[in-house]
């Protein structure tokens, strides 16, 4: 893709997990590549236990900013910060992650990148907001697996070593 043709935004569904921080940093290098605006999407559900259905706004606007805080906060641990080079939009909305991602990824010309976690036992997939995203949205969607070093089985394998040296 070239600076014309290419994605005019990129949207990323952000969150602290290994794959959700790769997937920001392989958005941010898309969004410096394309010349494109990067939209990074935290959603937020809040269900109150006493009776559902009664967030006031005051509650709603203080889990916004709450959201907005925590999207800083991974880009600072992915990043380092919230790049200046790039036009980033920080986007924090009610609602269940698949949902919100596919709503705001919506124009022809947007690119959706989500992280992709490890495939649990028997080979299924753990990642149902993924497996959302690219069943049901109209856009290109990229798929950003954890780096090798943060996979399950390196880590378990990383874990017994530690153990097994530390006696």
């Amino acid at each position: 893709m070239n600076r014309r043709t290419g994605a005019h935004r990129i949207v990323v569904g952000v969150d602290r997990s290994f794959a959700g921080m790769q997937a920001l940093r392989r958005a941010m290098e898309l969004a410096r590549r394309d010349g494109a605006q990067l939209d990074a999407v935290r959603a937020w559900v809040f269900a109150p236990t006493w009776r559902p259905g009664t967030l006031t706004w005051r509650w709603q606007d203080e889990c916004d900013r709450a959201a907005l805080i925590y999207l800083r906060g991974v880009f600072d641990a992915a990043l380092g910060g919230v790049p200046r080079d790039v036009t980033v939009r920080l986007v924090a909305t009610q609602g269940y992650a698949g949902q919100v991602l596919v709503d705001h990824a919506h124009r022809e010309s947007d690119l959706l990148v989500v992280g992709s976690p490890d495939r649990g036992r028997f080979g299924r997939s753990r990642g149902h907001v993924t497996r959302y995203c690219v069943t049901r949205a109209a856009v290109p969607v990229v798929t950003v697996p954890a780096p090798t070093w943060a996979r399950a089985a390196t880590i378990r394998r990383f874990a017994r070593d530690l153990e097994r040296f530390s006696r």
